[in-house]
């Protein structure tokens, strides 16, 4: 009776082992699923950044009366952050720098400077190691020679761009750029003018 009793008890737990096994190997997502999907992107992650980068400025055209800006170059330096894996908000500075002069000695004497000040959202289709992503934004263009300002008014700026992520708080990147901006009373004269312009560069970013 007792070998009878044994037996029985044996089946019954041997069934209910393989039975559980069977659940969970039929729904394991049930178990792992969402604690896969809460663990932390590293290249997608909320964070701060801060970059430089390096830039052309080419002149497509311009309006107005006369036309009076070259193909330049300069700088941009950004500071940003990411809200979640598809959108962040970069706000940046700008200085290019146009028309050199040069006297009999060889010495630059004169030059025009573009200032802008930006503000970007950037959207990601991706969140691997490799980061294309679209850039949409508008900010305030200034035109000037060194310290004084001859002409105001405002841009708009899209275009597109490449993260690479070299590791968790550094990636290089690449981003083109058509900026087409309005400047009012831009000679003597009181003319406007609306100046098409594409940009480009590498940048560096730092990311917090």
């Amino acid at each position: 009776m007792k070998k009878t009793v044994l037996g029985l008890l044996v089946a019954v737990v041997t069934v209910a082992g393989s039975g559980a096994a069977q659940a969970q190997s039929q729904y394991p997502s049930q178990y792992q699923e969402p604690w896969v999907w809460q663990r932390p992107r590293p290249f997608a992650r909320p964070h701060f950044y801060l970059g430089v980068a390096p830039q052309a400025m080419v002149v497509l055209d311009q309006t107005g009366p006369r036309s009076f800006l070259s193909t330049g170059g300069g700088f941009d330096l950004y500071l940003g952050g990411r809200g979640n894996i598809r959108l962040a908000m970069e706000l940046g500075w700008q200085p290019t720098f146009h028309n050199p002069e040069y006297d009999a000695f060889g010495r630059r004497v004169g030059r025009i400077e573009i200032q802008a000040v930006t503000f970007d959202l950037k959207f990601f289709p991706t969140r691997g190691r490799v980061q294309p992503y679209f850039v949409v934004g508008g900010g305030g263009y200034l035109l000037g020679d060194n310290f004084d300002v001859f002409a105001a008014g405002p841009g708009f700026q899209a275009g597109a761009g490449l993260d690479i992520w070299l590791m968790r708080h550094l990636s290089l990147g690449l981003r083109a750029q058509y900026r087409g901006v309005a400047l009012v009373d831009y000679d003597p004269a009181n003319d406007d003018t609306y100046i098409s312009m594409l940009s480009a560069g590498a940048d560096i970013t730092v990311r917090f």
